[in-house]
């Protein structure tokens, strides 16, 4: 006896966890750039220093495009569960 009879929740729930998992990674990207600008620090990224402000927006972009990625294989196993649980 399967616990979820259609495939809907588990393909609802794709949607809400590629949205958090890109904020997430959104706002780790911007405490984190912002922190390190605050401190004096400058961030280094394959040997090419990124400082100011620049470097706290390209570090946000890079980890709300990796949270995005994360989020998007989890949305699509949450989508491949929910057309298994159909069948």
């Amino acid at each position: 006896m399967p616990l979820i009879d259609d495939g809907r929740p588990w393909s609802r729930a794709s949607w809400p966890v590629l949205k958090g998992s890109t904020l997430m990674g959104l706002i780790l990207g911007f405490l984190a750039g912002a922190l390190s600008h605050l401190s004096g620090n400058t961030i280094s990224v394959n040997g090419m220093e990124l400082s100011g402000w620049f470097g706290v927006w390209s570090l946000t972009a890079a980890l709300g495009i990796g949270g995005f990625l994360f989020g998007l294989v989890w949305a699509l196993v949450l989508r491949a569960l929910g057309e298994a649980a159909k069948r």
